[in-house]
């Protein structure tokens, strides 16, 4: 994952500026002019009402100002493929773009047996939206304050801590075996995902997104251990993150959009400079922030697919090490 902190300082440098100035000087571009002359579709492969589609439309809103047309936001609820696979039959003539998460574009192909979609072959990298770091809490009982105090307590009582894991497959549950692994402890798996549980004092242990636990960590209802994001958050600026204890444990979902594969290029750049532009507007870090994303700005598309290529590489990983077959 520290791909990512790497992607973020390349964003840094005069990216968006070199590709304003390379759209309105590159001869040939005047043709693009007439793109979009007819709305644009992006393809949520969730279902509406939840983050990603909430994040999709405030983003999606800016976009339609800036295009001059609108852009519709497309829900396929399930668990990402149907989505993905709908992006990817579709025409590659401009208007089509999908809202995809890491599992849809970096996690999946190590999940599945079989999958509809190629993340690789089947898109082209148009905009890096941000991460959505999570923070692992745990009850005031335990009377711990850090993650290394926790793995301590761990230890004194191997399978006596309570850590609420909705399952192996989710990103929650991947990071509660990695701890395990790496930290070389024994945790009780209880199927829970709730931060009142954890609050009760039914589970000692959970991993939530960070909107889920800022209100309840600052009143002092819960306990942030660490954070999953290659940097302190704002939010939490006491709350260290996981590699400061445990080298090399970053553990981020994100969000990115691409297009089928084939898209003309003039679409997918000008695409790009109107994300970069709306992401580096301070008022809408603010607003992703408040929803747990957090972002710099995009990178050029390609800088995306090697920040993808990276991400693959690490998925692949974890799913070995957790051993994690393949449905």
């Amino acid at each position: 994952m520290a791909m990512f902190e790497a992607f973020i300082r390349q964003t840094m440098r005069c990216v968006f500026l070199s590709l304003l100035a390379a759209l309105v000087l590159t001869p040939g571009i005047a043709s693009a002019q007439s793109w979009p002359s007819r709305p644009v579709r992006m393809i949520v492969p969730q279902a509406a009402g939840g983050t990603p589609d909430i994040v999709a439309r405030v983003i999606s809103g800016r976009l339609s100002q800036a295009l001059g047309q609108q852009v519709l936001v497309e829900n396929r609820a399930g668990d990402g493929t149907l989505g993905a696979q709908a992006a990817a039959r579709a025409a590659a003539d401009g208007y089509t773009y999908l809202f995809a998460p890491a599992s849809v574009l970096a996690i999946n192909p190590y999940m599945a047996k079989i999958l509809p979609y190629s993340p690789e072959d089947d898109f082209a990298s148009v905009a890096m939206v941000g991460s959505s770091p999570l923070a692992l809490i745990a009850s005031p009982e335990l009377n711990v304050n850090t993650l290394a105090q926790f793995i301590e307590l761990a230890k004194a009582n191997p399978g006596k801590l309570a850590f609420a894991s909705p399952g192996q497959r989710t990103f929650a549950g991947m990071l509660g075996e990695m701890l395990k692994i790496r930290a070389g402890i024994s945790l009780l798996n209880v199927p829970y995902n709730s931060v009142p549980d954890t609050i009760a004092g039914r589970t000692h242990l959970a991993v939530q997104g960070i909107p889920a636990i800022s209100a309840v960590v600052q009143r002092g209802q819960l306990r942030a251990l660490a954070v999953t994001s290659h940097r302190r958050l704002p939010e939490l600026p006491e709350v260290p993150t996981f590699s400061e204890t445990l080298p090399g444990l970053e553990f981020n979902g994100w969000f990115a959009v691409v297009a089928p594969t084939g898209t003309p290029r003039e679409a997918i750049q000008r695409m790009n400079l109107e994300f970069n532009r709306i992401l580096l507007d301070g008022e809408m870090e603010q607003r992703l922030r408040a929803l747990g994303l957090y972002t710099e700005g995009t990178g050029a598309p390609e800088e995306i697919d090697a920040f993808l290529k990276g991400e693959r590489a690490f998925w692949s990983r974890v799913v070995r090490e957790l051993k994690i077959e393949p449905e």
